[in-house]
């Protein structure tokens, strides 16, 4: 069997039915022939890092790694960001590249660079598919590696001229013994004031997580892609950890902190002020010391939080402590965030009013927009909010609605993006318009780049390097076929959506804010 069939039997078999790319002709064609032969459908991005990010979040959202393909020199070049943001928010990517075949390499330079030298340090694995016995192995293994946690991406040279290259053997996490459980749990129990922190891997068993955390009864703060894993008005649900000044209140009054599936990628970098005892409850190993732990748990996390919370402590907490803390935190950022004219908090507001709904995913893009929308987004699940945290790419958010409409079929998906981020990959509302999926997109329009700009010192550029000429991003989105809006109020956002033809056809609303608030919301929030 051709190499191509061999690729595509195993994705219809082993992964995701929907496959993402940018062919260059050849091979890559090939490919694309072979997975429609298969029943696989194609979908066709505009730029492969768009392609990497559909593909991984469609394969986060099914829970089956998707493929990417693009390929050789530049289209592995392109694909640079979305593999590393596969691999640094821990999403699961298969990506397949041409490449110049082992037979050709010693005449041929056009194109040809080593692609996997390139592609190892933003990947879990980096290896060639083979035109021999082994590959159907190998892209077993690729898939295996892809989606085991922490998910990551994998990148895999087609070269049928070539032998497969066979991953390294990956060791599993040993669990932790009941001595050093029994030791933490001992902790645990005499603690008056515990706090949880929930980071991304509770996503993969929110429900018996939630159970064992209702037990625990203390408040619980989660990063940005555990979001969900409380319902918003749940009483233990404390607000987000960032590592930031808005949580510090209720962590000041924690004498213990007890994370579990907490992964050191996602909060932002300022070092950890606490001294109290920390719990780390991991599936897998730890990427950094960014918590000076004093007992660290290994393996599943719901039977860990089990066995840790059979006996839970004598709790000083309200039962409300967490929606109290939760509401304050949201106070002090409303005071901050207050504005004359069409803020970003105006707008969440009104969109949260309008749109928001437990059946609808929202995806978010990397800016100053974020900090408006994530402290008050109510959501009810997780990965029904998707951000890039551990890589904090801007451009993600477009590309992984247009995934999240295609995996979750018949539901509304909303797309909350700055126009730096949307200017990267502009051509997306092509794709969108083509797929013709049911997709709200929001640009919070300040013709800036607000977070550097906030950040930026004299001596750093000035406007020249923060500022762009404002740009008409409703005449873009009708330019290549979405119904699309201005708005510069509330009154003007209801009534735009409210003029939405039934249809479940793509809008984009052009929203064009007042960026004033910003620079005393991230002064709130991070301090």
């Amino acid at each position: 069997m051709h190499l191509a069939d061999q690729l595509a039997n195993v994705i219809r078999t082993h992964g995701a039915d929907t496959v993402f790319g940018l062919p260059g002709g050849g091979p890559n064609l090939e490919v694309v022939g072979a997975c429609e032969a298969a029943g696989l459908r194609f979908v066709l991005a505009h730029h492969e890092t768009a392609a990497c990010i559909m593909a991984s979040t469609y394969g986060l959202l099914t829970g089956r790694t998707a493929l990417a393909i693009a390929t050789r020199g530049p289209g592995v070049a392109n694909a640079a960001n979305g593999l590393a943001q596969a691999t640094l928010d821990r999403f699961p990517l298969l990506f397949v590249s041409d490449c110049v075949g082992a037979t050709e390499r010693p005449r041929v330079a056009h194109q040809r660079f080593d692609q996997l030298s390139f592609t190892r340090p933003i990947t879990k694995w980096s290896g060639v598919a083979g035109g021999d016995d082994a590959a159907v192995g190998v892209l077993l293994d690729a898939l295996a590696i892809a989606g085991s946690r922490p998910a990551g991406a994998v990148h895999l040279d087609y070269d049928p001229s070539a032998s497969s290259e066979k991953p390294d053997v990956r060791v599993a996490v040993t669990p932790t013994g009941p001595a050093d459980i029994s030791a933490a749990r001992a902790a645990l129990t005499a603690a008056r004031f515990p706090v949880v922190i929930a980071g991304l891997g509770v996503a993969f068993d929110a429900d018996r997580i939630r159970d064992a955390l209702e037990q625990l009864g203390c408040p619980v703060l989660t990063t940005y892609q555990a979001i969900g894993l409380l319902p918003d008005t749940h009483p233990q649900f404390a607000g987000l950890f960032t590592s930031g000044t808005i949580e510090s209140t209720l962590l000041d009054q924690a004498d213990l902190v007890l994370t579990v599936g907490f992964d050191a990628v996602e909060p932002m970098p300022p070092p950890w002020r606490y001294t109290t005892n920390v719990i780390a409850v991991n599936d897998c190993a730890p990427v950094s010391a960014f918590l000076p732990t004093s007992y660290e748990l290994s393996g599943g996390l719901a039977t860990m939080l089990s066995e840790l919370c059979a006996t839970p402590p004598s709790t000083g907490w309200s039962p409300d402590a967490g929606q109290a803390a939760l509401l304050t935190s949201r106070a002090l950022l409303r005071g901050a965030a207050t504005s004359d004219g069409f803020g970003p908090l105006e707008l969440v507001d009104s969109l949260i009013e309008l749109v928001a709904a437990p059946e609808v995913t929202v995806t978010v893009d990397a800016g100053a927009h974020f900090l408006a929308i994530m402290p008050f987004w109510p959501v009810a699940a997780p990965h029904r909010l998707l951000i890039s945290n551990g890589s904090a790419t801007m451009g993600f958010a477009l590309p992984a609605a247009i995934a999240a409409a295609l995996a979750r079929p018949n539901e509304n998906v909303v797309c909350l993006t700055g126009d730096g981020g949307l200017g990267m990959c502009l051509a997306e509302l092509e794709t969108l318009a083509r797929l013709g999926l049911p997709v709200t997109v929001v640009v919070f329009n300040d013709a800036a780049l607000t977070l550097i700009e906030i950040k930026q010192r004299d001596g750093q550029g000035g406007t020249n390097a923060v500022r762009y000429t404002p740009v008409d991003f409703a005449a873009v989105a009708r330019a290549v076929g979405l119904e699309a809006a201005v708005v510069e109020s509330a009154e003007q956002l209801g009534a735009a959506l409210r003029r939405r033809k039934p249809n479940g056809r793509p809008l984009l609303i052009d929203a064009r804010i007042d960026p004033a608030a910003y620079r005393n919301l991230i002064r709130a929030t991070r301090g």
